[in-house]
């Protein structure tokens, strides 16, 4: 038993010595089967990333337009802006309802590539773990591919998009907005080894259930399914706790801002505000914070989904077992 384990802890760093690169190139490369697809399950939410910093301030402007002074409107006069709100969000629901559909179209195609993968590279074993790995370790290495389609977009896209935005609104605010979310966003950051480590052991516990399930083995699969509620438990618990960080933290940033203006270390906003520009930095903490916290969930996705990668493509790196 010690030396399977040593020789298990060998082939680990071996693979992990290669580096990662080879593994997320051949992760990629699945796309090759399927690029238009790919392409048609990118484009809307391409759009919507785009659209979605400017949908809220669009409305806003246009109610304010419609309802300043006391201008009186025939019924008339306001067909028009029915027309046109009429045509936007058919508009965004067409988009919406592509995005669904073409979406669901990508997962399912891109499980199947992963199942036929790990099918040609499993080798032989108990056909318990091989079915529940099957299901379970290809479905959670499938999860890596919407990072591609969805939230690495929203995260190149969309962040830059809220940034311009600022920029053109109140840019003296941009070092205080950015001192107030940075630190929590990296603070965030710091639970994904936890993340990974606990995704392995939960992919490492379901394949042992299988496994005990079509041995007959009643007192290993208690077992085991009891270590694995704890690992989920432990797994929701990290996960939670840094998407909350980069969620409501802000409001730490916020004090420290003001505490480092108000003693005078650096005058970040100035010594005296207005109630409108107070305001306006709060709307543009909420709308910087929310794209660093897709990027969040997106280091979250990768860490979860990389144990899952590593036993797909590569059966024999040692990281097959539970302990």
């Amino acid at each position: 038993m010690k030396n399977e384990k040593s020789d298990a802890i060998k082939s680990k760093n071996a693979n992990l010595a290669g580096g990662h690169l080879p593994l997320l190139l051949e992760l990629i490369g699945i796309l090759k089967f399927h690029p238009w697809l790919f392409v048609f399950a990118v484009i809307p939410n391409i759009f919507l990333a785009v659209i979605n910093p400017v949908r809220g301030w669009l409305a806003k402007n246009v109610l304010n337009e419609i309802s300043k002074g006391n201008t009186v409107f025939a019924l008339s006069d306001l067909l028009p802006y029915g027309w046109i709100a009429l045509g936007i969000f058919c508009g965004l629901g067409l988009l919406q309802l592509a995005e669904k559909v073409t979406n669901r179209m990508f997962d399912d195609r891109m499980l199947i590539e992963l199942q036929r993968v790990w099918f040609i590279r499993c080798g032989n074993g108990c056909p318990g773990e091989r079915v529940a790995r099957s299901i379970n370790d290809c479905e959670n290495a499938r999860k890596m591919f919407d990072l591609f389609q969805k939230e690495f977009w929203t995260a190149v896209v969309g962040l830059p998009a809220v940034f311009i935005w600022q920029m053109s609104l109140a840019p003296k605010w941009l070092p205080a907005l950015f001192m107030a979310v940075i630190p929590p966003f990296l603070l965030a950051l710091l639970f994904g080894r936890l993340i990974q480590r606990t995704s392995l052991r939960i992919l490492q516990f379901v394949s042992a259930v299988g496994s005990a399930f079509a041995s007959g083995d009643k007192s290993s699969l208690y077992m085991y399914q009891e270590n694995f509620y704890r690992n989920r438990v432990r797994f929701e618990l990290w996960k939670q706790c840094s998407e909350a960080t980069a969620e409501f933290s802000r409001w730490l940033g916020v004090v420290l801002v003001l505490a480092i203006s108000v003693t005078g270390i650096w005058q970040v906003i100035p010594a005296e505000v207005s109630a409108g520009e107070i305001g306006l930095f709060l709307v543009n903490l909420g709308l910087i914070a929310k794209p660093l916290l897709e990027i969040t969930k997106v280091h979250n996705k990768i860490r979860e989904g990389w144990p899952a990668v590593q036993r797909v493509f590569r059966p024999e790196c040692g990281i097959d077992r539970a302990n």
